[in-house]
């Protein structure tokens, strides 16, 4: 189970994790906590900062997303509004790839958030995992229609 996991890591595994990406349902499970606003959504990030975890980026669907940095003021980003939606298969794990991608590339964790919040909306946009990954250039025209 996630949680046992989460309680049973080492703390030196922990400290070694730079960001931490799950949704709001996976959060709520690794700290057993509610999860069902934002305050408690903050709660629970607190927890994984005292696990050791110093930044946690958390997908919250529909909600759009948000960056908890540890001393810091949470960093929201709303979604990006999708013409119409398909499939969300895969639309976290598109999320968190195009943050890490800005992030490599010397964004500012704003951008990374506004980057991969696009990619996610073109995810959601097609049909299953794989074909729904956007390209860049498709991300980048997003960005620049928004």
């Amino acid at each position: 189970m996630l949680g046992e996991w989460m309680h049973q890591c080492p703390p030196e595994l922990l400290n070694a994790v730079d960001i931490f990406s799950p949704n709001e349902s996976e959060l709520a499970r690794l700290t057993r906590m509610s999860t069902e606003s934002f305050e408690q959504i903050g709660q629970a990030v607190v927890k994984c900062h005292k696990m050791g975890v110093k930044q946690v980026l958390v997908k919250l669907g529909a909600k759009g997303s948000a960056l908890f940095i540890e001393g810091e003021k949470p960093i929201k980003q709303p979604i990006i509004s999708a013409a119409r939606v398909l499939d969300t298969t895969g639309a976290g794990d598109t999320f968190t790839a195009a943050f890490a991608v800005a992030l490599v590339e010397g964004k500012t964790k704003e951008e990374c958030m506004r980057f991969a919040a696009a990619a996610a909306s073109l995810c959601v946009q097609v049909k299953g995992a794989i074909p729904s990954m956007p390209d860049r250039p498709s991300v980048l025209h997003l960005l620049q229609t928004v």
